[in-house]
C-alpha cells in the first residue's frame, strides 16, 4: 500500500513538470522579439553635438535685382475709325455720254463705276469714306443739263454707293441750280440709299438741327456741312428748305451741339476761290473758328485745285486738321491744274475716351479723260505715266497736259509731312 502511494505520487510531480515545460514553450513562441540595439552616443543627451549647433548659410546672389511686387495696369480701351475724303464730282456731258456707252446689258441705263475702278479698293476699304457730289440728281421730269446748272443721272447716286462711298455732301454752291424742287428731288433721292448718310441738303430747321452721326468701331463720329453760297441762287420766300450757310454767330453752338453726341467732330465746307492753291482770308479766318470751337477735322473743297493741309493748333491744346481743298475727284475741265486732285486719309482713335487723329496723309489723284471725252478715270498720280499725259483729253481745249507739271503742283501745294505714301513710291 505504501509503496502504491509513492507510485501515484511521483506521477503527479511528473505530469506537473511537463505542464510547465509545455506552457514555457508556447509562451516563447508569443513573446516579442528582443528590439535591436541603438548607438548611443557618447556625449551627454541634453548638451547638443557641434554638428546640430554650426549654423546653416545660404549663398545670396548679389548681383540679383530685386523687383518689387507690382500691379499690372489694365489694358487701355482703344478703337479706331479709318477715314477717307474726296474732293469734287462734276458730272458733265462726256461724263454722262461715257456712263451711256458703258452701260451693261440688264443693268442700268448709265455706268459711271468704271470712273472710280482704280480707286475704288482703298475707297472700299476705309470704315468711313467720304466724297463731294456737287450735281443735283432730280429725276424725272429734269432734262440732263451741264454747265452752269448741273443736273445728272441718278444712276450716278448707286455707283457712288457701291464703290463705298458712305457720307455723300451736296451743300455746294450747285445745290440749287434747279431751284428748291430740285433739290428736294435730289434729297428724295438720296433717302431711298441704305448705308449711306447725305448731309448738306436740309428738309426744315428740325432737320438741320438733327445732326447727322455715323457710328463705326464703337466710334460715333458727327458730320457737319456748310457752303459759302449758291451762286446766288436762293430759295423762294416761305420756303422750309434750310441751305447751311456758315454763320460764325452760330458755329461754335452747333459744333458743341454734335460734340456732346460724338466723339469725333468733321465739318465739311464749300469755300474759298477757285482756281488758286493758296486759301483766302475768309477760309483762314472760319477754319480757327471750326478748329477753335472743337471740330476734329476739316474737309474742304470747291476751288477745283488742291490746298494746303495743315494742323490748327487751338488755344487749349488741341490741333485740328485743316484740308483747304481736294481739288477735283472727277470733272472734265480745261485746265492742267483742275487734273490734279486728292484724297485724304487718317484714322480717328479713341483711347480710354481721349480722341486722337493720327497717320494724316494727302493721296493724289490725277482726273483722265480722252481726246474724245470717253474713258473717264481717276488715277493714283503714282501711277500715271507721260504716256496718260500724252493722250490726254486737254488738247481739245488747245492746252497740253504734262506729268511733270502736276508733281510741280503738288509739292508746291501740300507739305512733304503729309506726303508718306506718294513720296515712299516715287522715291
Amino acid at each position: 500500500m505504501k509503496n502504491r502511494f509513492i507510485l501515484l505520487t511521483a506521477a503527479l510531480i511528473a505530469a506537473l513538470l511537463l505542464s510547465v515545460s509545455l506552457v514555457s514553450c508556447v509562451g516563447s513562441l508569443f513573446r516579442p522579439a528582443t528590439p535591436a540595439q541603438t548607438t548611443v552616443p557618447e556625449t551627454d543627451p541634453e548638451t547638443p553635438s557641434e554638428e546640430e549647433t554650426e549654423p546653416v548659410f545660404v549663398p545670396i546672389d548679389t548681383d540679383a535685382e530685386t523687383e518689387p511686387e507690382t500691379t499690372e495696369p489694365p489694358e487701355p480701351d482703344v478703337r479706331t475709325v479709318s477715314f477717307l475724303g474726296a474732293g469734287d464730282c462734276i458730272i458733265y456731258y462726256g461724263n454722262v455720254r461715257d456712263a451711256k456707252y458703258c452701260a451693261v446689258d440688264g443693268g442700268r441705263a448709265y455706268n459711271f463705276a468704271p470712273m472710280f475702278a482704280n480707286v475704288k479698293e482703298r475707297i472700299a476699304s476705309a470704315d468711313i469714306a467720304f466724297i463731294n457730289q456737287e450735281t443735283l440728281m432730280c429725276g424725272d421730269g429734269y432734262d440732263f443739263s451741264y454747265y452752269p446748272y448741273f443736273n445728272g443721272p441718278q444712276d450716278l447716286v448707286y455707283d457712288l454707293a457701291e464703290t463705298g462711298f458712305d457720307v455723300i455732301n451736296i451743300a455746294n454752291n450747285h445745290m440749287l441750280d434747279k431751284k428748291a424742287a430740285g433739290l428736294s428731288a435730289t434729297m428724295d433721292l438720296y433717302g431711298t440709299l441704305d448705308g449711306v448718310t447725305m448731309i448738306g441738303g436740309y428738309r426744315d430747321r428740325a432737320d438741320y438741327e438733327n445732326v447727322r452721326v455715323v457710328e463705326k468701331n464703337g466710334i460715333r463720329v458727327a458730320f457737319l456741312s456748310y457752303t459759302e453760297h449758291t451762286n446766288y441762287i436762293t430759295l423762294d420766300a416761305g420756303s422750309p428748305i434750310v441751305i447751311p450757310y456758315p454763320d460764325p454767330e452760330a458755329i461754335p453752338g452747333e459744333i458743341a451741339r454734335a460734340k456732346e453726341m460724338a466723339d469725333f467732330v468733321i465739318v465739311s465746307v464749300h469755300w474759298g476761290s477757285e482756281n488758286t492753291f493758296t486759301p483766302n482770308a475768309k477760309q483762314k479766318e472760319l477754319a480757327s473758328l471750326f478748329a477753335e470751337s472743337g471740330a476734329d477735322a476739316i474737309i474742304g473743297h470747291h476751288p477745283h485745285v488742291i490746298q494746303p493741309v495743315e494742323w490748327i493748333e487751338c488755344e487749349d491744346g488741341r490741333r485740328t486738321l485743316c484740308v483747304y481743298s481736294l481739288g477735283n475727284f472727277i470733272a472734265e475741265q480745261e485746265y492742267d491744274f483742275q487734273m490734279l486732285g486728292g484724297m485724304i486719309s487718317f484714322d480717328m482713335v479713341l483711347t480710354d475716351g481721349v480722341p486722337s487723329i493720327v497717320n494724316a496723309e494727302f493721296i493724289p489723284t490725277v482726273y483722265y479723260f480722252n481726246i474724245s471725252f470717253y474713258k473717264n478715270q481717276v488715277y493714283y498720280l503714282k501711277d500715271f505715266t507721260d504716256a496718260l499725259a500724252a493722250s490726254h483729253g486737254l488738247p481739245y481745249y488747245g492746252r497740253t497736259l504734262y506729268l511733270s507739271n502736276l508733281k510741280t503742283y503738288l509739292n508746291n501745294t501740300v507739305s512733304s509731312a503729309f506726303l508718306g505714301e506718294y513720296l515712299a513710291e516715287t522715291e
